[in-house]
């Protein structure tokens, strides 16, 4: 998992400033753009019902971080060390994420775990998280597609699994856990900079004929004849099919009247 983090970080422009113990801090090299995370990668396949060992799992990082509150020593002064000049230190509190990235045996005990998840990611205390579950035959199915498809990148590449609209369906009724599509969808919802590519449509389809396909067979004449400026009651009232009684046109003119007073 950590080969298809560093492709897609390196693919928005991230460099790896500090790796340890299944732990990485990128920073983006836009000068311009100051925005750091934390990938924390975990293994919890052999956790299958420790509720217990997969919150300390979870919640390891932030005592890591800072290390018993020792300015020399955790996660943070290691970072901090990695910098060059003060003002990116400075900024590094506010600007720094966490996505978690936990391994799984099976992808259906998230189900199980899901108001843990929430309770860490929801949590306040230095950094903003993003907990991304996966499993191994997951990952092996992408970078799969990865080898198969090397000449496109991997965002183009994700963009287009996740394009495919009948496993949005199975994953929507259930039928498509532990897929490589259910990992794809995850990795848009929870990498915050990642963008889905949507396809450009072979055919130049204007404005005008998308908001004709959107109206009702019955407002077409209407919007047809407002553009081309046949907008007076009486051409109006001679697109109706149906003929008005002299009484509906009288009421209508009294309607019209009343607002124009």
């Amino acid at each position: 998992m950590n080969e298809i983090m560093i492709k897609i970080f390196k693919q928005y422009n991230f460099v790896k400033l500090w790796e340890e113990n299944g732990k990485m801090f990128f920073s983006n090299a836009d000068k311009s753009v100051v925005s750091y995370f934390i990938l924390n990668f975990i293994d919890c396949t052999n956790i299958l019902d420790e509720e217990k060992i997969i919150r300390e799992e979870l919640r390891k990082l932030e005592e890591d971080y800072v290390d018993g509150g020792n300015e020399k020593k955790g996660i943070r002064y290691s970072i901090m060390k990695s910098f060059d000049n003060d003002q990116d230190i400075s900024q590094l509190d506010k600007n720094t994420s966490a996505i978690y990235l936990v391994k799984f045996s099976e992808t259906n005990i998230l189900k199980k775990y899901r108001n843990l998840i929430y309770s860490i990611e929801e949590s306040p205390n230095y950094f903003k998280r993003y907990i991304l579950p996966y499993t191994e035959k997951q990952v092996n199915e992408l970078k799969q597609v990865i080898t198969n498809y090397d000449n496109k990148n991997i965002i183009e590449l994700l963009s287009d699994l996740a394009d495919e609209e009948e496993n949005y369906y199975s994953l929507m009724n259930g039928t498509n856990d532990n897929s490589v599509y259910e990992l794809v969808i995850r990795l848009f919802s929870k990498i915050p900079f990642l963008q889905y590519r949507f396809k450009a449509t072979s055919d130049d389809i204007s404005l005008e004929k998308m908001v004709k396909d959107a109206l009702d067979d019955n407002l077409i004449k209407y919007d047809e004849a407002i553009r081309e400026n046949r907008n007076k009651i009486a051409e109006l009232i001679d697109l109706e099919k149906e003929e008005f009684r002299e009484e509906e046109i009288e009421k209508i003119f009294d309607e019209i009247m009343k607002e124009v007073e």
